[in-house]
């Protein structure tokens, strides 16, 4: 009976130690390929991150927040970006919960008529995984490989720059 006993309990731990999710962990080094994750959109929609990043198209990544100057600055540029780009070049932006919900979110970007792909990061498990420390920041990425770590607020040259577009 006491063996019957340890063996139980140590199927348990084994459940319980490595049963668990540990969640989305991105090396954040040029080169290091992004492991698949699920995006939500204003709707409550998921999409799986691999099927943007492996799209055959280049991706600019944009961790912003309404709330944040510098991200209200870059978004515009972002925006135009968007605009001249959007059939070479996925844009994808994830705002944070961080100081802010989902109805005050949604509410910037449809005042600011945004039309980019946006998401929200409802349980900070991608800015986490990411290891965003400040927003905005962006990265570029192609076939789920980071190929740049832009940082924070850029213009619109800046990022037409880092696609290597004229």
């Amino acid at each position: 009976m006491k063996k019957l006993l340890v063996i139980i309990s140590m199927f348990m731990v084994f459940l319980i130690g490595y049963g668990k999710d540990k969640g989305l962990d991105v090396n954040m080094e040029v080169g290091a390929k992004i492991p698949s994750f699920e995006l939500r959109d204003f709707n409550g929609k998921y999409t799986k991150s691999n099927k943007i990043f492996n799209n055959k198209k280049p991706t600019l990544l944009v961790f912003a927040a309404e709330w944040c100057p510098y991200c209200r600055m870059e978004l515009p540029d972002v925006q135009k970006f968007y605009d001249e780009n959007k059939d070479n070049i996925n844009v994808v932006v994830v705002f944070t919960r961080r100081k802010t919900n989902l109805s005050s979110t949604k509410k910037y970007v449809e005042e600011n008529k945004f039309t980019f792909p946006v998401y929200f990061d409802a349980d900070d498990s991608i800015m986490k995984g990411f290891k965003i420390n400040s927003i905005p920041y962006n990265i570029k990425i192609e076939n789920s490989t980071i190929e740049n770590l832009l940082g924070g607020t850029m213009k619109y040259d800046n990022i037409k720059s880092a696609f290597y577009l004229k």
